[in-house]
């Protein structure tokens, strides 16, 4: 009798607990059923820790932000620099709220800086038109050579990048502007902080290109200042190599008392006892000073730091503390 007594206890218990389970797996259905009626799954967008929108495609809607970063939407649009990126967590949504989608876009790049891409004819390294396409600047070119215009051989063509567009010239007024039927030579006189002509002094030591890139801005007197280095224009984020190996002498952000002002982010590397190259305007420093660094090596990132119009590298030899035409040895 014990032993069939304890027995329906067992069988009592049990089926109590299979009551409960059905009970509990019944309200999970319909709870589920509840949020999916009232619910809907999707993804929250937060810009700088903020939540912005919501979006069902997070796929659609960053493939949208990348494209405009890369191309903008104007004419003669390089790439548009976003310095804040959205970030996307799944989340469930109450029926009845919309996403917004476009007012996530426009949230997201209203705060980026658009970069303009366009074409300057230089004669000797003096910029003096500038035209919305190689094409253009090409023909204009070949066109004053044709007519065997005096310059002819110190016509250049160099791309430039700037956060405003440039006045933009045709073919025609380029070619007629830029004629010369007899050279005039006319003597430069220095002015202030000039670093000396473009004199070859031997560095005793041999150079890597830093970065691949586009030569912007030359070494000498500009309309502006005198320019001490060489910038070459290249994607934020692009590696900076060591042109050549050495001690880094100062890594950080250039202000009067380093005397690196207006740099921006710079590493300056003492190669030999005389010779001191700088890496300038950079986004990321990789190295510290006090660090030796072989020749290759990465040590930035460009960027834009400092007193900057656009993301480019301002490369800069110095021999005994003067600066020197970087063009002479490397480029």
């Amino acid at each position: 009798m014990i032993k069939i007594s304890n027995l329906k206890k067992v069988v009592i218990g049990f089926r109590k607990i299979v009551k409960i389970l059905i009970i509990l797996v019944i309200a999970a259905v319909l709870i589920l059923g509840i949020i999916k009626v009232t619910y809907k799954q999707t993804y929250s967008v937060s810009l700088n820790g903020e939540i912005i929108g919501y979006t069902n495609d997070k796929v659609a809607l960053q493939k949208r932000i990348n494209d405009y970063i890369n191309t903008g939407n104007g004419d003669n649009v390089a790439f548009v620099e976003v310095k804040e990126m959205p970030e996307y967590k799944a989340c469930l949504l109450k029926n009845g709220i919309e996403t917004n989608d476009e007012e996530i876009f426009d949230k997201v790049t209203s705060s980026g800086t658009t970069y303009y891409k366009y074409y300057a004819i230089t004669e000797d390294e003096d910029e003096k038109a500038y035209v919305k396409t190689f094409t253009d600047a090409e023909s204009a070119v070949n066109q004053l050579k044709e007519k065997k215009s005096t310059n002819s051989e110190e016509l250049g063509i160099i791309e430039k990048y700037s956060t405003e567009q440039a006045e933009y010239k045709s073919v025609e007024t380029c070619v007629s502007e830029l004629y010369q039927e007899k050279k005039v030579q006319v003597a430069s006189i220095p002015t202030a902080g000039y670093t000396g002509p473009s004199v070859k002094t031997s560095l005793g030591i041999s150079l890597v290109k830093p970065i691949s890139g586009t030569i912007s801005s030359r070494f000498g007197n500009r309309s502006r200042d005198n320019h001490k280095g060489l910038d070459i224009a290249a994607p934020k984020g692009t590696a900076i190599k060591a042109a050549a190996s050495g001690t880094v002498i100062f890594s950080g952000y250039g202000a009067n008392g380093n005397g690196y002002s207006g740099y921006g982010y710079t590493v300056a590397i003492k190669s030999n006892s005389s010779v001191t190259i700088l890496y300038a305007h950079c986004s990321s420093l990789y190295v510290k000073s006090g660090q030796t660094v072989s020749q290759g090596q990465v040590i930035a990132a460009v960027g834009s730091t400092g007193i900057s119009t656009g993301n480019h590298l301002h490369f800069e030899i110095r021999v005994n503390g003067r600066a020197v035409d970087p063009q002479n040895y490397i480029y």
